[in-house]
Parts: structure tokens; sequence; C-alpha cells
């Protein structure tokens, strides 16, 4: 018995030391990128479920394990909870903990599906239906829990973009399930299982590099994004208002005198101020764009009043002011931001409330459809709906022929998560096809064209001045157009090798039945 506890015991360890560095190494992190580390994390993944005792001793090792390892990658949630929630720092840690354990119950319950997949097919149908569990969990975290798709698989690559050009294909989930497949093949270590893993992560990563050079045909645009880089505490402060806008103001004549754009893009909630009201702060906004004859987006808060006359809707807004000084259209912010723009489950997590900046919740947008002008078509994401491969794919399907996201990565101070969400920003711009441009508060500000490269970018903390073209496409990728049955697909296999592993009897290395005790 002390024997089995200290295999056990190692089975744990060995995990851990190949799932921390493997997952933190693999995405964006102060330290360097590995993409490649994310075979680490498989690798320790399935080492606790060849090796387990039963499914939940595999449980709970791969929790422990892929638990540490999402909370040390997400460290950066420390930052807005700590500064702007003002929560103590002992409950501000537990945040990133919190959240990072909930990612792993993903990963958790991947290792235990293995775990019931080995020994009852052979290797290759074991690292498919593996494989496609994964593809399937991460796709059911767009969703679950409000949803938070953050450290996906496919993400991790994004530094290399010739490596994720398959996304436009198979999309970021089906990518995983490829990948996670190639990692149970990998660890079968027999001759056939290993080439055919190398195999499959040549084609599917190699696929970039054989496609000829896109030089994306079309009617372009000219687009002026402008970074204030304005402090997150000061900006609502009534003295600091006008100071923001005359800041905003400022930087993009400076920009006006070197280029002429048709378009001029500042952040989300820019202007701390109802834009929408008949104000001071509202009119040199509004005259600035008339004056200088800019159509112009911009970021501010909105409200629309209720039947009742005294209770209001709050909506995070982007506002399209056009060069004659009016607002010409608007787009409210679709997928809300959890315990950020609105507290989720308000009556069990009530304790949670103060995290919520301002008096009361956001609400969500309902008009979806792109900003248009002449033959621009804007689809609109706000923060991080980037993140969402099927909200963006909604954006294209409804006409998008640009993607705009406006961001205030602000929050999260020097950290990685400015990198991660520009991570993603590049998965969606492949998968789906799409110029992104992105336009944040303190940065990283970007244009990303549909093969993923990061033509142009801003660094963190800095004000900045940003143009450059973009190209306005209308044809959709093979992803874009499948989408529902590509990702149905990948659920269909994951469900069928868990329906065969309930009918099929768990066989040992001999060929003869094996009996599991009541604790498996």
């Amino acid at each position: 018995m002390n024997g089995y506890s200290i295999f056990s015991r190692s089975i744990f360890w060995v995990s851990f030391l190949l799932c921390l560095p493997g997952l933190f190494l693999a995405f964006a992190n102060p330290l360097i990128q590995i993409p490649f580390f994310i075979f680490l994390y498989f690798l320790g993944l399935n080492v606790i479920a060849f090796h387990a005792a039963g499914k939940i001793e595999a449980f709970r090792w791969a929790l422990l394990v892929s638990g540490t390892a999402y909370a040390a990658t997400l460290y950066w949630i420390l930052v807005p909870v700590y500064y702007y929630g003002h929560f103590p720092l002992i409950l501000a840690v537990f945040c990133p903990l919190l959240l990072g354990f909930v990612l792993g119950v993903f990963s958790s319950i991947y290792v235990v599906m293995v775990f019931m997949l080995q020994r009852r097919f052979s290797w290759f149908a074991m690292g498919l239906f593996g494989g496609a569990v994964w593809g399937f969990l991460e796709y059911t975290r767009e969703y679950v829990l409000t949803g938070f798709p953050w450290l996906i698989t496919a993400q991790a690559f994004s530094i290399w973009p010739g490596t994720i050009q398959a996304v436009s294909i198979v999309g970021s989930y089906g990518l995983a399930m490829v990948l996670a497949c190639a990692g149970i093949w990998l660890y079968q270590r027999n001759r056939y299982s290993v080439i055919a893993a190398l195999v499959m992560i040549a084609l599917f990563l190699g696929y970039g590099f054989f496609l000829p050079e896109d030089n994306f045909d079309g009617p372009s645009i000219d687009i002026l994004i402008i970074q204030g880089n304005v402090d997150q505490e000061m900006k609502w402060e009534e003295d600091s208002q006008v100071k923001t806008v005359e800041k905003y103001k400022s930087l993009t004549l400076q920009g006006l005198r070197r280029h002429d754009p048709d378009l001029v893009v500042w952040p989300e909630t820019a202007m701390p101020f109802y834009l929408q009201e008949q104000s001071r702060l509202s009119f040199m906004v509004l005259d600035f764009a008339q004056h200088q004859g800019i159509d112009l987006i911009t970021g501010a808060p909105a409200y629309e009043m209720l039947d009742d006359g005294k209770n209001f809707k709050l909506y995070n807004r982007a506002f399209w002011i056009s060069r004659q000084g009016y607002i010409q259209d608007h787009y409210d912010k679709e997928r809300l931001v959890p315990f950020g723009e609105y507290t989720p489950w308000p009556d069990q997590l009530f304790f949670l409330n103060r995290l919520v900046a301002g008096p009361m919740d956001f609400s969500p947008g309902r008009a979806t459809a792109p900003m248009e002008h002449e033959n621009l078509a804007l689809g609109m994401l706000i923060c991080y709906e980037i993140i969402f491969s099927g909200l963006v794919r909604d954006r294209v399907q409804q006409g998008g022929n640009v993607l705009l996201n406006i961001s205030n990565d602000a929050w999260f101070g020097r950290t990685s998560a400015p990198e991660q969400h520009l991570h993603l920003s590049v998965l969606r711009a492949v998968e789906h096809g799409r110029f992104v441009v992105r336009a944040t508060n303190t940065g990283i500000s970007a244009f990303i064209n549909p093969a993923g490269n990061v033509y142009r970018k801003t660094p963190l903390f800095q004000e900045a001045i940003l143009k450059d073209s973009v190209t306005l496409l209308d044809r959709k990728t093979i992803y874009n157009v499948w989408y529902w049955h590509i990702n149905w697909s990948i659920v269909a296999i994951s469900l069928s090798g868990l329906v065969l592993c309930l009918i099929r009897p768990f066989r040992s290395s001999s060929g003869k039945p094996f009996i599991l005790d009541s604790t498996a």
C-alpha cells in the first residue's frame, strides 16, 4: 500500500512539473513564449490519464495540476481585482485561483475520458475520440458559465501565423482536436502512433506554409487609430473629462497633419461621459468631427430610458459620428464581462457586487448588425467580444467586411493579458478571413490581416497614433460557412466515444475483461 501511495504521488508530481511550465510558457507570459510547450501540457495530463488508479483519482489529480497551471497563466486577473475592485490582496489572489480551477475542471474531464478510453480502443480510435473530447470541451468553454474561451490551444500558436492557417478550415476547436489527438498518439510511443502524430502535426501546423501569398485584392480604406493612454482611474473624474477630450483631439490633429484617413477610431469608453446628451463635452466632440471633416468612431457609456420614464438601462456603446457632426449610428456591446460590467446570478453572488464599476449593471445590446457607410460594413466587437468565435462569425455572416475591436486593456496593467488578448484577435482574423482593427486605450492597438500578420501595432502605456489601410473583403472562409457543421461534428465524435466507452468492456492487456473496484 505504501508503494502504491509513493507511485501515486510520483504521478502527480511528474504531471505537475510538465503541466505548469507547459501551459504557462505556451501562452504569452513575462518570460518567453514557446507554443510547442502545449504538448508538455498534454503530456502531463496523459500521464495521469494512463496511470491513475481510477476515475476519481484521475479527476482529482488532474484538477489540482491543471487548475494550478491555469491560475498561474491567468495571474493578471489579480491586477483589476486588487487595484480597481479594491479587494484585499489575500482575496484578490483567490480570483485567478478560482478561475484557474474552473478551467481546470474541463482538463479534468478530458483526463477522465482518456482514462476510460485506454485499453478499450486501438491507439488510433483512442486518439480520435480523446482529441474530439478536448475540442468539444474548448467549444463548450465559449458558452458554459457565461463563457471564457481564453487560453485555448490554437491561441498558443498565434505568434506564428503560418501555423494557424488551418483554422480557416477546421476552426480553433478543430485544430485543438487535432493537436490533442496527436498528443495522445505521441504518448502511445509505438512506431505507428508516433509517425501518425508527427504527420498530423506537420499537415495542420504546416498547411499555411504551402499557401500562395494572398494580396487581399479589393477596395480599401485608411484608418487612423488614436491610443490616448489615459489613466483608468483619473478619466472618470469630472475635472479630467475635458482634459481627456482635449487629449484625444490633440492626438487626432497630429495624425491628421500627416494622414488623410477615411475613418478615425478612438477606443472603448474613450469618452468618459454620456455622448448622447447635449452637453459641453458632447459638443466638443461633435464639433471637432464636423470642423475636421472626419468620420469618427468612439466608445462611451450610454443609456436608454424605460417606459416608466424613471428607470433606464446602461450600455457600453460605440458611436459613429459623421463628418457632418452628428451621431449616425451606434453599436451596444452584446457580450458583457461578468463581474466587470454586470454580476451574474446576483442573488447568489451578492458579495461580489463591488467588483462591478458604477451604481448598476450594464445591459447587453440587441442591434448587432454592422455599422455601414458606402461600401464599408464594420463588424463591431467591444473589448473581449473578440475572443468568442461564434460572435465574430455572426458579424461576418451579417455582412461585416472589416472587424473593428475597440477595447480598454488598461485594467490589466503591464501584464501578459493585453498580449494574450491580441493573440486571440489574430486567431479570429484567420478563422473568419477578415482584417481586424484593434483600437485600445493603453495598448496593444493593432492592424491584423486575414493571414494573421500583425502588420502595425503600438507599445503598451504610450500615447500613439497608428494609421494603415485595410481591405474590404466579402469572401468567407470554409470554417465561417460550415461553422455549426464542423463544431457539431466534433461534439458528435466525442459523444460517440463516450457512448462506446459505456457499452464496451474495459479490457486488460491480455484481452480479458478488466474489473475496476467501486472507487474507480
